[in-house]
């Protein structure tokens, strides 16, 4: 890649994806005003604020103080790093956080649905969304890790083309996913807090948000970052 400066002030016709990208904080910015910037990565701001019915100046103003002395960079930036260092990182801090997250965040699921299910039916639905978007990230993931990354190792030790077709595959993976957690947060009332019916479900709706929060970081990390990155640099014009 190269070693120019990135321009840390993102513009209107920005991707939601590119200023993430650049500036990986505002993923806290785009989480808060509910702006989807993994699947929907590819979205110029401006019309995305539209959609949403935000001012697009007020938003680039909240992305400007990501900048300000003192302001918290948190995030991991992967502009500069190799295609090998983004794909362990995607297994260290996504693949296998979520294969140990998601299965204590099982068993609350079950606990909450025995308890309340019985006059909560739409909880049942959320176990069954839940424990579909799980089997499905946990397949999605083994292949990455199987295939996907050891094929884009391989590629670019030996200078040998990748077949674009899985990246293609692993995406439609992605938007399934973006899916399953939309459903979730509905059935979930938008996790508020303050309608839960016990300290259980409480810590329920807390750890499905902040799973939420980390597999839109996820997706981003590929489909912005990762992806493009393979296509640009393994895969045949």
């Amino acid at each position: 890649m190269s070693d120019a400066a990135v321009d840390p002030k993102p513009s209107g016709r920005s991707t939601l994806g590119e200023v993430v990208r650049d500036r990986p904080a505002a993923a806290a910015v785009f989480e808060r005003i509910g702006l989807e910037f993994c699947c929907g990565g590819d979205q110029p701001l401006e019309e995305a604020c539209r959609e949403r019915g935000l001012d697009t100046d007020t938003v680039l103003v909240m992305l400007d103080a990501l900048l300000e002395p003192g302001a918290d960079e948190s995030g991991h930036d992967l502009s500069r790093a190799s295609i090998g260092e983004i794909c362990a990182h995607i297994v260290s801090e996504h693949h296998e956080r979520f294969r140990g997250e998601s299965a204590k965040l099982a068993e609350i699921v079950a606990t909450v649905v025995r308890v309340h299910g019985p006059d909560h039916p739409e909880l049942a639905d959320l176990e069954d969304r839940f424990t579909r978007m799980r089997d499905e990230m946990l397949a999605h993931a083994t292949r990455e890790e199987t295939e996907l990354f050891p094929a884009a190792s391989e590629a670019s030790a030996s200078g040998a083309a990748l077949d674009p077709a899985i990246l293609a595959e692993l995406e439609e993976d992605h938007r399934g996913t973006g899916q399953d957690l939309a459903a979730i947060r509905e059935l979930c009332d938008g996790f508020d807090l303050d309608r839960a019916f016990c300290g259980t479900h409480r810590l329920m709706l807390m750890q499905l948000r902040e799973l939420e929060r980390d597999t839109h970081q996820h997706v981003h990390e590929e489909n912005n970052i990762l992806f493009p990155r393979i296509r640009a640099e393994l895969v045949p014009a």
